[in-house]
């Protein structure tokens, strides 16, 4: 089976290099990289995706050299949603065409492409007659798949397509409900991934969710264990696992039950299978779309048992996080597990580690405490405090200093007095998430320890690459929660430093944040203290931008314009804040009516 595979890709690459694809390369590229004036405006650009079109629609030998281009992904995702639905529609209106191209690797990349953007580009464009063809695209290619079903799940051929598939019909994937910070950011040209697209669902009124049903037919005739340690299905199973779950939560009972009747005439497929690199997002599904009894089931027999192992585990952490992160905070069965990973918290994080998901359990467990009042966060805090060794109520005052080097504090006193182990210590960017989340929840341990940071601490955090950013997300926090007197105390702390943190690299972006949250009077107190140094700061390379930003050298020449344009961008921005503020408090209690 495996030489097989080999031979199918050698023959693949060797059709590859048949493919002359300079053409259609210099044209994307040229289009990506915005290079050429010629295809710089609107127009150009929309003559010269009509004369692709036509080409690849003519000839079937230009679609192959076209969607062999590795730069066909941008072209697509530039491309305006009637070109769009113009190539879907080329692609998915030939059966015979699209088996072929979905069984060549290369031309299927365009498929993915294409089912990783459709979602986007509805939502771009109000279009019936548009939206309607990439619905019977959609269609044609829905239903490609399901009567080809067994054939691309034995020969993989397409087996990306149809995930992709997957991951846009119906309801989104619960994995997939919080998009990461890289999937919203504005792609440069040059910087472009169609792997870092936010992928989001077509229209639900199109009703192509009913393929998750006809595709889930076919789970009941195979061995799903075996399903789950495979490469290539493995991530599919668990994907239409957890879309059934969402989407049809009674149907997919059926299919958690033939599981779990597997799994128990094989006791010990459950422990090596969560160890495994796809089996553990097999594990992950299944847990996460288990009903109560079952999934009480595997938390006696298995999960806590080794709840050590597990977490500690590369592969076996991931179905307990994500069962924390996305279970924990509605299901009452899962207190047992929060309790057992509190008592075993200081077997299962490391100080001395790098694999960071054995420490960022703590930072989960945070977040479950403030959805879900039944968990015992007050035990959790003392669980931590006693791991660092603070058990007094007097050494409780170095929570923070202890944290964000993340050393016990025995340590920290051989090397140095307390209030030296910032200077000494380096600073670890996941005790910066656990201290930032502390202080989000109001912890008062914490709260109070960072009120005890002295002048020389503070400015040690701004100025560090680490600290910086603890520092900003502190700010913002007090901000929007309306901490006036933490941003004062900040302001107090920090007067007299202003120019030295200026001109360090981290410092400059806290200079910024200070100054963004800041008051007029606490602004004044910036720019007084900057223009003693305004010379010397325009030169700097960090410093120089905040200069131009608080506009320094209009405040010495029209000292009271300044103050009245600062004054109402203050009021603007307070404004626009509570109107913001409103919205979401809206939104929340809506949302608390349509559950009830």
């Amino acid at each position: 089976m495996g030489r097989t595979k080999e031979l199918k890709i050698e023959e693949n690459d060797q059709n590859a290099s048949k493919v002359d694809t300079r053409y259609y390369d210099e044209l994307f590229k040229k289009i990506k990289d915005q290079e050429s004036e010629e295809f710089n405006d609107c127009e150009s650009l929309e003559a010269l995706y009509s004369t692709i079109l036509e080409q690849i629609e003519e000839d079937n030998s230009e679609l192959k050299k076209c969607l062999y281009s590795y730069h066909v992904d941008y072209f697509l995702y530039k491309s305006s949603v009637e070109n769009f639905s113009k190539f879907f529609t080329i692609l998915t209106s030939n059966k015979e065409l699209l088996e072929q191209l979905l069984s060549d690797t290369r031309t299927s990349r365009a498929y993915e492409a294409c089912l990783m953007l459709i979602g986007n580009k509805t939502k771009s464009s109000s279009d019936n007659n548009l939206l309607e063809s990439l619905k019977n695209s959609m269609i044609d290619l829905g239903d490609y798949f399901e009567s080809n079903l067994e054939n691309i799940l034995e020969t993989h051929n397409g087996i990306f397509s149809l995930r992709a598939f997957l991951r846009v019909i119906g309801s989104q994937d619960i994995l997939e409900t919080i998009p990461n910070e890289t999937n919203n950011k504005k792609f440069k040209n040059k910087e472009f991934n169609i792997k870092n697209v936010c992928v989001k669902v077509v229209p639900l009124d199109w009703n192509l969710g009913v393929y998750l049903k006809k595709f889930s037919k076919f789970l009941k005739e195979i061995n799903l264990l075996e399903i789950g340690l495979d490469a290539e299905l493995s991530p599919f199973v668990s994907l239409l696992l957890r879309k059934m779950y969402a989407n049809y939560p009674d149907k997919c009972c059926s299919i958690i039950e033939k599981i779990h009747k597997q799994f128990v005439k094989k006791p010990n497929s459950f422990n090596s299978m969560i160890q495994d690199a796809k089996g553990s997002r097999f594990i992950e599904s299944f847990l996460l779309a288990s009903q109560s009894e079952i999934l009480c089931y595997y938390l006696n027999e298995n999960i806590l048992p080794n709840i050590v192992s597990y977490t500690k585990h590369i592969y076996a952490n991931y179905p307990i996080q994500t069962l924390v992160k996305h279970r924990m905070q509605d299901e009452q069965a899962l207190v047992v597990l929060f309790d057992s990973l509190v008592e075993n918290l200081t077997s299962i994080i490391d100080l001395n580690t790098d694999l960071i998901y054995k420490n960022y359990l703590i930072v989960e467990l945070i977040e479950v405490c403030a959805k879900n009042k039944n968990l015992n966060f007050k035990n959790l805090i003392q669980t931590i405090l006693d791991y660092f060794g603070l058990n007094t109520e007097e050494n409780k005052i170095h929570f923070l200093r202890v944290l964000l080097v993340y050393q016990k504090l025995d340590d920290i006193q051989k090397e140095s007095p307390i209030d030296q182990a910032l200077y000494v210590l380096d600073l670890k960017p996941i005790a910066s998430t656990i201290a930032t989340k502390l202080i989000e929840f109001d912890e008062k341990t914490i709260n109070k320890s960072f009120n005890s940071l002295n002048s020389n601490e503070l400015e040690y955090l701004a100025t560090n690459s680490v600290g910086s950013h603890f520092v900003q997300k502190v700010l913002n926090l007090c901000q929007s929660k309306d901490r006036n007197f933490w941003i004062q105390s900040i302001f107090d702390k920090l007067k007299g430093r202003f120019v030295n943190i200026s001109k360090n690299k981290s410092g400059s972006f806290v200079m910024e944040t200070l100054w963004s949250v800041g008051t007029l009077k606490q602004r004044l107190l910036i720019v007084d203290e900057l223009k003693m140094c305004e010379h010397q700061l325009k030169n700097d390379q960090y410093a120089k931008f905040l200069v131009n930003k608080i506009g320094l050298n209009f405040y010495k020449r029209k000292p009271d314009e300044w103050k009245q344009i600062q004054t109402n961008e203050i009021k603007k921005k307070r404004l626009f804040s509570d109107i913001i503020t409103d919205s979401n408090s809206n939104d929340n209690k809506n949302k608390k009516k349509l559950k009830k």
